[in-house]
């Protein structure tokens, strides 16, 4: 499994490859304000994500155009299963490894959607995904870049926050039946990961 590492949020960013360590560029570096804490809320956003270079909406009108072209509903299945994975694939991994890691550091915390009584909520904002490709001269590994944020639950006011870029491995070709499903499950489960790490270290007791 490559490294991952939380990017600081000024101007442009380059995806590195291979990464040691986490940062976190605003409010409460160490996380201290979770200290204690024995229950997060989570949320996902997906709002402006863009897909490789193009906005959301445009990917998928093209993907459901061309799917449609080569059989009837078949775009229209593939833009249905795009959405869904995110609550049925994605999320739940990033929520398996990020509380695999909670439970590693015998926090006796728990992070789910939709937890009431959470002081804190975890917000997980996509702001890309790349599925990745290989037309044989050219290669790109998936990736997912996320906004990282802990606000306070009540006021909504922002404790934490941070950029994290979560690399894949490339587990299929690059014709239209490609399914990215895999490899972006990937992304998320290190993304959950190297988040559970950084809460676990200012959680345990």
């Amino acid at each position: 499994m490559k490294k991952i590492k939380l990017f600081a949020i000024v101007g442009f960013l380059a995806l590195a490859n291979s990464l040691d360590a986490q940062k976190i560029t605003e409010g409460d570096k160490k996380l201290t304000f979770l200290a204690g804490e024995t229950k997060i809320n989570i949320e996902y956003n997906y709002d402006g994500m863009f897909v490789g270079k193009k906005p959301e909406a445009e990917y998928k009108s093209e993907k459901i155009a061309k799917g449609n072209e080569k059989q009837p509903g078949k775009g229209d299945r593939w833009a249905e299963k795009w959405v869904n994975n995110r609550s049925a694939v994605y999320e739940p991994m990033f929520d398996e490894l990020l509380n695999k890691m909670l439970f590693k550091g015998k926090t006796g915390a728990v992070a789910a959607k939709n937890t009431k009584g959470a002081k804190y909520t975890l917000i997980v904002k996509t702001e890309m995904t790349e599925p990745g490709f290989n037309i044989g001269i050219m290669k790109q590994n998936p990736f997912c870049r996320y906004e990282i944020s802990w606000v306070e639950s009540s006021s909504g006011k922002v404790m934490a926050k941070g950029l994290l870029t979560a690399q894949g491995v490339l587990m299929g070709g690059s014709d239209w039946d490609f399914d990215p499903t895999n490899t972006i499950k990937e992304c998320y489960a290190k993304a959950g990961k190297v988040v559970g790490t950084s809460m676990m270290k200012a959680m345990k007791k």
